[in-house]
Parts: structure tokens; sequence; C-alpha cells
């Protein structure tokens, strides 16, 4: 079990790091504004055209905003696939049940675990201490 529990935490390590490094970029039509996000949607790069104020501050923060959120929604999408292309890297784990689907992980009862499930930092709700829920998933980390 203890080779288990060490597996397990490398590849949540590893799941961890490959989507700290995912990134989300948007850019306006005009090129007025360029954005790139985390997955988390914190803002990593911010560029505006010298003539970004040039129709109003009103719509160079509309477009901010805009691209913030197409930026973003972008990381999420691609931190969901980094989770589950690295998710499959991981062997099989066998709780020994003899149950060896990459989706499931070892449990103290031995019971079936639910599948890992990406889910995105703002909505999990943990507070930052690793434990929480979300949806019908209970997770540590």
């Amino acid at each position: 079990m203890a080779e288990d529990t060490e597996e397990l935490a490398a590849r949540i390590k590893r799941i961890n790091e490959a989507t700290e490094r995912v990134r989300g970029r948007a850019q306006s039509a005009d090129g007025t504004v360029y954005i790139e996000t985390d997955a988390r949607g914190a803002i990593t790069d911010l560029r505006l055209a010298p003539h970004a104020v040039e129709h109003g501050m009103s719509r160079l923060a509309m477009l901010i905003v805009d691209r913030h959120r197409a930026a973003y929604t972008n990381a999420e999408a691609e931190a969901q696939q980094v989770f589950t292309e690295v998710s499959r890297e991981y062997p099989r784990v066998d709780s020994g049940s003899g149950d060896t689907r990459d989706e499931q992980l070892p449990t103290r009862n031995s019971e079936p675990a639910a599948p890992l499930t990406y889910v995105p930092t703002h909505l999990r709700g943990d507070n930052g201490i690793g434990r929480g829920s979300y949806g019908d998933h209970d997770y540590v980390i």
C-alpha cells in the first residue's frame, strides 16, 4: 500500500507540474490587446498597443475583460487536455482486488475509487488545504 501511495503522490505531483505550465492566450482582432493567463485565470502577460486608448478607456477595459475571458477559457481547455494526457502516462494501479483499470486508484477499503477529474482551482473550494469536493467528486491534493 505504501508503494501505491508513493505512486499516487508522484502522479499528482506530475499532473500539478504539467498544469502549472499551461497558458492560454488571446488577442483582440485589431491587435490592441494581447493577454496570457495560467490555468487559474491569473494574468501572466498583458500587452497593450500604443494606440490602445484612442477609442476610449471603456472600450479598452471591455477588450481586456473579453480577451482575459477568452485566454482563460483556452487555458482551462488546455489544462483539461494536459490532465488527461498526463493521467494516462502512469502505469496501472493494482489495489489488491485485481482491478488494474487506469482510472481507479487504491482506497483504504479496497473499494473502487472515483476516476480522477480535473477541477479548476477556483472551483475546488478547498481554501488552500488540498482537501475538498466538487460536484460528486471528493479529492485530496
